[in-house]
């Protein structure tokens, strides 16, 4: 009898190595469809809101084309710092559904995709807000004067300050991501 299972078993391995892989498959095609659905939106979300803050905090009523530099570096900030918490969601997504693919573990799996999303934007308003602000203290020049009045310089210089610094922040931010996925403890071998 016990020999009967143990051929059952190995005759089963093949289709228990396909279902893993459409599993798999599956998974990886919902980190696409996620990835893309939650780019597009954050992206367009922190187009528009530039474009409501350039407009009541600073008084700017036409865009010119430094303003479209200096939102374009912000974009591409905001898109480098999101891009470094993907691999972190990936992780917990593989992490938490490889056991079991159940309505909790999945609901598990997109709030830490959803929360990790928070941290990338946060960190990126951060970093922006951080950036400009000491940048703009630290320079004799007005940016926002040089902005309206359509200085392209001011604003390709200000953009390379603000992707260069989330480029160096966005590791960081990968691992602070990394650090929220409750991996199990594991023991050091002394």
């Amino acid at each position: 009898m016990r020999r009967i299972k143990c051929i059952c078993a190995i005759g089963m391995l093949p289709f228990l190595r396909i279902f893993n892989q459409i599993n798999m498959s599956y998974l990886v095609f919902v980190q696409v469809i996620l990835a893309f659905v939650v780019g597009m939106g954050s992206l367009f979300a922190i187009y528009r809101g530039t474009d409501i803050l350039l407009k009541r905090q600073y008084g700017i009523e036409k865009i010119n084309n430094s303003l479209s530099v200096f939102q374009t570096g912000i974009i591409l900030a905001t898109a480098f710092l999101l891009s470094s918490v993907i691999a972190p969601a990936s992780n917990a997504l593989r992490f938490l559904t490889q056991d079991e693919l159940s309505g909790m573990t999945i609901l598990l799996s997109v709030a830490y995709v959803l929360g990790f999303v928070v941290v990338g934007l946060v960190s990126s308003a951060l970093v922006v807000w951080g950036g400009v602000t000491i940048f703009f203290q630290l320079t004799a020049v007005n940016e926002i004067e040089e902005l309206k009045k359509d200085n392209i310089a001011t604003s390709i210089i200000t953009s390379a300050m603000i992707v260069g610094l989330a480029i160096i922040m966005s590791d960081y931010v990968g691992h602070l991501c990394e650090a929220l996925i409750p991996y199990p403890d594991v023991n050091f071998i002394r």
